[in-house]
């Protein structure tokens, strides 16, 4: 699917307040970082802040859905996790479970529901502006599924055929007059794949959910870029101000 020029497809997303470009410093708890998004959405929709763009990074973790901490032995499951280094977080968007930590950006677009804005739309939103993003770097991305990779979905952006960026929703306000969305992607910039995949597998199987996923199903952007001699951290922070400065021509910050 080719993604157009966010000016063509967004037009409507101009708001009496400004957009605000947050950029947070790494927040060490696990449950306290996956909520400052929420908290922002929350706000949105009591009126009490206008629009904002978020980027950051999460401490490590997992993240899992209401749904997911449903599963058999869930919380043993996710006591054994911790105990190994991984804290198992529950979040209130869609999806499944992602891994979170160093080498993961995260990007939360959250606005006031718009009259005619869709699910569909909150998704191209974040295609469009992370698919810029890839193509500043040369990356023609294409969204969709991504058979055998953690949490899959039709907005994934993929490069030849393999996930880079997840992306999920959480709206909030239902129809009243202050509804507000909250629209999310990760993207996987450096990170190590087999090491991920493995603990979200792990906690699956001790939750005697026989699904498991493939660690070559997804990609980085570092292995999809030449060789470069920046260390993990510098080419993290590189990413993430490219990104930054973007957003802020994007969206007049």
């Amino acid at each position: 699917m080719t993604l157009p020029p966010i000016t063509h497809r967004f037009p409507t997303l101009k708001f009496d307040q400004p957009w605000q470009l947050l950029r947070p410093e790494l927040i060490s708890d696990p449950e306290t970082s996956i909520r400052f998004d929420e908290n922002l959405l929350r706000q949105v929709g009591r009126g009490e802040s206008g629009p904002c763009l978020c980027i950051k990074t999460e401490p490590r973790c997992l993240v899992v859905t209401r749904r997911e901490a449903r599963m058999e032995n869930f919380a043993q499951a996710s006591a054994t996790l911790a105990t190994e280094g991984w804290p198992v977080v529950v979040r209130s968007s869609g999806g499944s479970c992602v891994p979170q930590g160093p080498g993961m950006l995260s990007l939360s677009v959250i606005h006031p529901r718009i009259k005619g804005w869709t699910l569909k739309d909150g998704y191209l939103l974040l295609c469009v502006l992370l698919g810029q993003l890839l193509a500043s770097y040369g990356i023609e991305a294409e969204t969709g599924e991504v058979p055998g990779s953690f949490c899959d979905g039709r907005f994934n952006l993929q490069i030849e055929g393999k996930k880079l960026v997840g992306t999920a929703q959480r709206w909030a306000g239902g129809n009243r007059e202050h509804a507000a969305v909250l629209a999310h992607a990760c993207l996987l910039v450096d990170l190590d794949l087999p090491e991920v995949t493995a603990r979200i597998n792990r906690l699956y199987s001790l939750c005697n959910n026989p699904q498991q996923f493939d660690p070559a199903a997804c990609t980085t952007l570092r292995k999809t870029l030449p060789p470069s001699q920046l260390s993990s951290e510098s080419f993290i922070t590189s990413v993430e101000q490219q990104l930054a400065t973007q957003l802020t021509k994007t969206f007049d910050v």
